[in-house]
């Protein structure tokens, strides 16, 4: 099932899709998801962490509310291999939540130096979702900056 995106990004800005309005990212809830909680051991994941995040989305989805996923990393990143695998878990993530709208989409960890990866790999099927970042750095006007 794939869904239509609710929130567009202009210029580092969030807006609605419906109402084309800017939206106040202060809105969005803030939901902080650890990497050694979502992945257990290499490729091994937590079903029954991801099934309870699932339903508190589909929570905030009856209130007509959104969130961001915030993946931490709680675990080395310093090498290919396991950026590759914190990729890979967010993705995991992304596809078990897969019809929660409520989900505005991912914030990117300041930790992670190639978010253009990041993106593209959850983008491919999981189009929806918006990118965020605290990082007032980042030249990229299809990212939240916030």
């Amino acid at each position: 099932m794939k869904l239509e995106p609710v929130f567009f990004v202009k210029e580092n800005k969030l807006y609605k899709i419906d109402e084309n309005s800017p939206f106040d990212t202060n809105q969005l809830h803030k939901i902080e998801i650890l990497w050694s909680k979502v992945e257990l051991e290499d490729g091994i994941y937590n079903e029954e962490f991801l099934a309870s995040l699932r339903e508190q989305l589909k929570s905030l989805e009856v209130q007509k509310k959104f969130a961001i996923l915030v993946p931490v990393i709680d675990k080395p990143l310093e090498n290919f291999e396991q950026i590759e695998s914190f990729t890979n878990t967010c993705n995991h993530t992304a596809r078990r939540v897969k019809d929660c709208i409520s989900v505005a989409g991912f914030e990117i960890p300041c930790r992670i130096t190639d978010y253009h990866d990041f993106i593209e790999v959850l983008s491919k099927k999981h189009s929806q979702y918006v990118y965020f970042s605290h990082n007032n750095q980042i030249n990229d006007s299809s990212i939240v900056v916030y």
